[in-house]
């Protein structure tokens, strides 16, 4: 598991290989599912949850990770933080993007 960040704001990437595939899933705070983005080719298919914004983050990062890795990508996402402001979700999107980083590096050592 990669980890970025400190107490409520630690954000966790962990991933499996699926055949050529990967599945990538982030949590961070109260761990759920709030959304999803089928990276594949030139196109990227996502889904949110009712009353989720986590759809932001993986709509942005499959694809990155599908091109950085030239494969077929899942992510899902579930972060949450009680009331969280502009700042705490600007440093859990901080530590969502570190996770990310450390993962494309690891992976292609």
């Amino acid at each position: 598991m990669i980890s970025a960040g400190r107490d409520k704001y630690r954000v966790n990437l962990q991933h499996l290989a699926i055949g050529q595939d990967i599945l990538v899933i982030i949590t961070g705070g109260k761990e759920h599912i709030g959304g999803l983005s089928l990276a594949e080719n030139d196109s990227c298919s996502t889904l949110s949850k009712k009353g989720h914004k986590e759809s932001l983050i993986t709509k942005s990062v499959a694809p990155m990770i599908q091109s950085t890795l030239n494969r077929d990508v899942l992510v899902v996402c579930g972060i949450h933080i009680d009331n969280a402001t502009a700042n705490e979700i600007k440093i859990l999107v901080t530590n969502t993007q570190t996770c990310v980083n450390i993962f494309l590096k690891e992976i292609d050592d």
